[in-house]
């Protein structure tokens, strides 16, 4: 009989006092967030008083402070990854714009040189005798020989084709063979055919 009379005293204070507490609770925090009390917030900083919850705060704390560390860190990282490729691409760039003066500057002088007129020159004897353009067929062909065979398979192949086997057959063999590996196919098979038929 007595654990019968336990049993109903429980059940009394769990249905009498218990759960209308409970449910009051709840009603409480529904209307509070509703209201727009950051309950969650609350609870964490009343619990960090509390002296079993406050090491349960100070391990939340830290873990943030760490998240944040790592964060930073990488912030820091891939700042310093972009400055490094900015500066790849500023290098790389001002390569390129360098490469290009320097092709238009070999285009500006070989067209200076095939539109310069055959010039009369007087020998030492006061005689007047033609300039045969070697000395600038000379010049041309060192310039040619100088040159990375892709920028001197780009400018021969935008050149007429005759002009092109004039100044290709007085390159060095391994010149002449480096500059065809770079240009287009059918334009190296018709300055090869029209250097064969010169």
């Amino acid at each position: 009989m007595e654990g019968k009379e336990k049993t109903k005293k429980f059940s009394w204070f769990l249905f009498v006092i218990v759960m209308p507490a409970l449910f009051v609770v709840v009603i409480m925090g529904m209307i509070l967030m509703f209201l727009g009390v950051d309950i969650a917030g609350k609870a964490k900083e009343i619990g960090s008083y509390l002296p079993g919850l406050s090491s349960l705060a100070q391990q939340d704390r830290n873990s943030a402070s760490v998240n944040e560390n790592t964060v930073q860190s990488e912030k820091t990282y891939w700042e310093k990854k972009v400055k490094e490729r900015d500066q790849m691409i500023k290098l790389l760039q001002s390569d390129v714009d360098k490469k290009e003066k320097e092709v238009q500057s070999l285009k500006a002088d070989l067209t200076a040189a095939q539109n310069q007129p055959e010039e009369n020159t007087t020998g030492t004897d006061g005689s007047v005798t033609k300039d045969d353009g070697h000395e600038k067929q000379k010049k041309i062909t060192a310039w040619y020989n100088a040159m990375s065979p892709k920028n001197a398979a780009d400018i021969l192949s935008k050149m007429d084709i005759k002009d092109a086997a004039d100044i290709m057959k007085e390159l060095d063999e391994e010149v002449t063979s480096s500059i065809l590996a770079k240009m287009d196919p059918g334009k190296a098979a018709d300055l090869t055919l029209k250097m064969q038929s010169n």
